[in-house]
């Protein structure tokens, strides 16, 4: 049982990871890559629906076990879980702060855009980071902790992520370490994975937010 467990965790990560460097080879892989700022967000809304399937359609069709214990919210919180919680937040959103001048360059150099594929990308994105909580911090992070033990399952965790972080550029890549840890840690405290979907989810709408703004308020007729 543990090692289907582990086979089928270890076919979807593959098949994730197959999916981020195809997009990633034809330079689509986030909002400021080059196909997406000359308009052809296609391929970027591609890897956020592919995404979703393999980390959620997949594990709750073949995972011999999931943990449906963690995707529940969390039952009770005391006051320093959600103080810890609140202050993690907090910093997100400073961190978010101290980069809006270099999102402000790459807010600039947009070519094309239109509402109806900001829209769609907020949905999708914010649908993926439901799926990437559930998947990594949910059915990977507990499936290791069973098998392995904490420390390796988060080290496990951590690498994997940085993994499919990599496509991202390097200084994402090594700030998706600490980050991570955050998730994994607050994940097994509240033995749910809300906790790191609501830090997920807060600071990418931040990012993209602004990155996104001068095709939310712009006034002109949206072109498909």
């Amino acid at each position: 049982m543990a090692q289907d467990q582990i086979g089928v965790l270890a076919i979807c990560y593959g098949m994730l990871f197959l999916l981020c460097l195809c997009v990633w080879k034809m330079k689509s892989e986030n909002l400021v890559s080059q196909r997406v700022m000359n308009g052809n967000w296609l391929l970027l809304h591609v890897r956020h629906a592919g995404g979703i399937l393999i980390m959620t359609g997949l594990p709750m069709l073949f995972l011999p076990i999931v943990p449906e214990r963690i995707f529940l919210w969390p039952g009770s919180a005391d006051h320093i879980q959600t103080l810890a919680l609140m202050i993690a937040a907090f910093l997100l959103l400073i961190l978010v702060a101290k980069n809006r001048e270099r999102l402000s360059i790459e807010k600039a150099v947009y070519q094309k855009g239109s509402v109806f594929h900001a829209m769609l990308h907020i949905v999708l994105r914010s649908s993926f980071l439901v799926s990437y909580e559930w998947f990594f911090r949910g059915c990977v992070l507990f499936s290791c902790i069973d098998l392995f033990g904490s420390i390796p399952a988060i080290i496990i965790n951590l690498v994997l992520y940085a993994l499919i972080h990599s496509f991202n550029g390097k200084k994402e890549m090594y700030g998706s370490v600490p980050f991570g840890l955050m998730l994994c840690l607050f994940t097994i405290w509240y033995q749910s994975v809300w906790p790191a979907v609501l830090l997920h989810l807060l600071l990418s709408s931040s990012h993209d937010s602004f990155l996104l703004s001068p095709f939310l308020y712009k006034k002109s007729t949206p072109v498909l």
